[in-house]
């Protein structure tokens, strides 16, 4: 073999790491709740070393959990969902996924336009090589326009297949559609053709991208059978399924559930032990369950602790709890506090797993009634264990080389 000497081994050495030129921009626009940095934290943890990483939340509630895997972490655009405007008038149920993009504000094009145009200026100035976004719409548009790479991440609930004609309906009881689709389509393209996107040619096709790294189970993808790329293991810490014998009800509630009178009231006297993480709860509700009796944890358990201790799970059907409920093998209580919660939960309800409670509004004796039921459900707890075993294949105890491996051809 012949050996490269002189100016070409010192052109060769001067080769320059395509890692190296390459930086990360995660991005999260829309939903509540800590989740959706703990899912982009996996993703900057997992390519550390590897490639700089930034991150532009719509909320900064929960950055602290993905600070130290980027170099910058700094506010970003922010979808909030007009839930008092829908109420006002007299909406009804979100039927489909453009409901939410209405209520999000994707009918005013102005506000559309400075959203692609803030992501636009943050990529020239990030000098962005590939976007990764989590509920990030407008993220993956810009992303379009500036000929950048971009992966969709999340549960599947909030990732399209792309090629659909029209955003289907997740939840039979709720089929009234009040979002125009054309309309929207064309309002968006009226304000971001300008801006260099190509032309939408139907509302989904905003989710255009590059890949996707759906991080789900199929029985809790509204869109199983649809997918372009093998799922990813859910965002849940695992440790293999628990033991069946718990001393506490396990309640993880991260937003305003507790914000409902009778949830706070079904809790603090149900006369179940109770122990919960509460990040999202006002100090005095917190209080009044601490004086009735509820063990408050100051921080996330490790998973390996919640399944030591936890008999039973109450949550509002968020994706990551629900998932980690169905690895550990223990039966749940869900109070969903929107459609995708209540989706979710539903799919853990059809397996015999999960009770759920909805309307976020039922009165506390009914939850109540509830989670004594469910403490006391034998079947669902045998139920919950075999359905463990034979979820187990689809989790893993540490995602980082998945992720690496899956992320590696887009760098």
């Amino acid at each position: 073999m012949k050996k490269t000497t002189g100016a070409a081994a010192a052109a060769v050495t001067a080769q320059p790491d395509r890692h190296a030129m390459s930086r990360v921009m995660l991005a999260w626009e829309g939903g509540a709740g800590r989740g959706h940095v703990v899912t982009l934290a996996r993703v900057a943890r997992s390519l550390a070393g590897v490639v700089a990483c930034d991150a532009a939340l719509g909320w900064m509630t929960h950055a602290d959990e993905i600070a130290p895997w980027c170099e910058k972490v700094f506010p970003g655009v922010r979808l909030p969902y007009d839930r008092a405007g829908r109420k006002a008038r007299g909406a009804p149920p979100a039927a489909t996924w453009a409901e939410w993009l209405l209520d999000c504000g994707f009918a005013d094009g102005d506000r559309m336009a400075a959203r692609v145009s803030w992501w636009l200026d943050t990529f020239a100035r990030r000098q962005t090589s590939l976007l990764i976004g989590d509920y990030a719409p407008c993220a993956l548009m810009a992303a379009r326009i500036a000929g950048i790479r971009a992966l969709a991440i999340g549960t599947g609930y909030a990732i399209p297949p792309q090629g659909l004609d029209s955003f289907p309906v997740f939840l039979p009881e709720y089929p009234e559609r009040e979002a125009d689709e054309a309309d929207l389509t064309a309002r968006l393209n009226a304000a971001l053709g300008p801006l260099g996107l190509p032309r939408l040619e139907r509302l989904p096709d905003i989710y255009r991208r590059s890949g996707e790294l759906v991080r789900t189970l199929a029985m809790l993808d509204p869109y199983r059978g649809q997918r372009s790329a093998p799922y990813l293991p859910p965002v849940a810490d695992y440790a293999g399924p628990a033991g069946p014998d718990g001393d506490y009800a396990f309640c993880y509630f991260s937003t305003t559930e507790l914000a409902q009178p009778g949830l706070v009231e079904a809790l603090a006297t149900c006369g179940l032990p109770l122990r919960g993480f509460l990040p999202g709860a006002p100090e005095d509700v917190v209080a009044r369950l601490a004086a009735a009796g509820m063990v408050i944890e100051p921080r996330p358990l490790p998973v390996a602790e919640i399944g030591r201790s936890a008999r039973l799970l109450c949550n509002s059907g968020q994706h990551g709890m629900v998932c980690l409920g169905l690895a550990a093998g223990l039966p749940q209580v869900c109070l969903p506090q929107h459609l995708e919660q209540l989706y979710v939960a539903r799919q853990a309800e059809a397996a015999g797993v999960a009770r759920v409670i909805w309307p976020m509004a039922t009165p506390a004796d009914a939850v109540r009634d509830t989670l004594r039921a469910a403490w006391h459900d034998a079947g669902a707890s045998r139920r919950a264990s075999e359905l463990a075993r034979s979820l187990a294949p689809a989790f893993v105890h540490d995602d980082g080389a998945i992720l690496r491996q899956a992320i590696a051809s887009w760098l």
